[in-house]
């Protein structure tokens, strides 16, 4: 049976949501929060919109990020102005209004993996006056994601190491593949000789601490052990469904 992950796992996987999610409560929001695009023609260009939900104006700024994620899971977010091309940069928004904003890929157009790219919205902070106090209202920052994939690209998954640290498997994955995929897109087939099991995306979300992979590269994630499976003979096998 599939134990609840430990609580250090549930924390970075909640982190890892909020980098591409938006709650509704928040002063505003954008749509869509994920996306894809071509390195060339129509689909090289998409619209994003930000949506005012608060009772007051405000502004928010637009900065072009390009998304690197290392081996141990952390994401970096890199400047990538030379990339991508935002309008407007900045957005002024009256309660209850909404701002359409054009994203274009200006990189190289015949690049050979795909690239993860991030749009990062700034609110700016503004200075309230009122019974003579002045207070600062603190700004709400995200990021999207947005993937620029060529066309002919093909995600390939496949488990490199698997072992137990401090009471949890950490398993190594490369994707050899040139184009990114996710581990909400995959499915499991696990087994040991004597035990198999079949683990969806739902399974997955409960054991593991990472989702987004990168084209060529690896990543160590760590899991929580599956009981009754030997570590001595196990076997895992991903297939991409998407």
């Amino acid at each position: 049976m599939i134990k609840n992950m430990t609580t250090s796992c549930l924390v970075a996987m909640v982190s890892l949501i909020t980098v591409f999610s938006l709650p509704n409560a928040f002063a505003y929001k954008v749509q869509p929060m994920v996306a894809e695009m071509s390195p060339v023609g129509k689909k090289a260009q998409l619209n994003l919109r930000i949506e005012n939900n608060d009772s007051e104006s405000l502004t928010v700024e637009m900065i072009p990020l390009q998304l690197v994620i290392n081996n141990s899971g952390k994401i970096e977010y890199i400047p990538a102005e030379d990339d991508l091309l935002i309008i407007p940069v900045t957005a002024i928004l009256k309660p209850g209004h909404s701002q359409a904003v054009m994203v274009r890929y200006l990189g190289e157009p015949d690049i050979a993996e795909s690239k993860a790219y991030s749009v990062g919205f700034r609110q700016i902070p503004i200075t309230m006056e009122g019974d003579n106090i002045s207070q600062v209202k603190m700004g709400v920052n995200f990021n999207t994601l947005i993937n620029v994939v060529p066309t002919n690209t093909k995600a390939n998954l496949l488990v490199k190491e698997l072992k137990l640290i401090d009471g949890e498997w950490k398993i190594t994955i490369n994707n050899s593949g040139n184009r990114y995929v996710r581990l909400s897109e995959t499915q499991w087939q696990v087994s040991d000789g004597a035990n198999s099991l079949q683990l969806n995306k739902e399974q997955l979300s409960e054991l593991l601490n990472g989702n987004l992979f990168l084209p060529n590269s690896s990543r160590t994630l760590t899991m929580k052990p599956i009981e009754s499976f030997s570590m001595d003979k196990i076997e895992i096998k991903i297939e991409i469904m998407k």
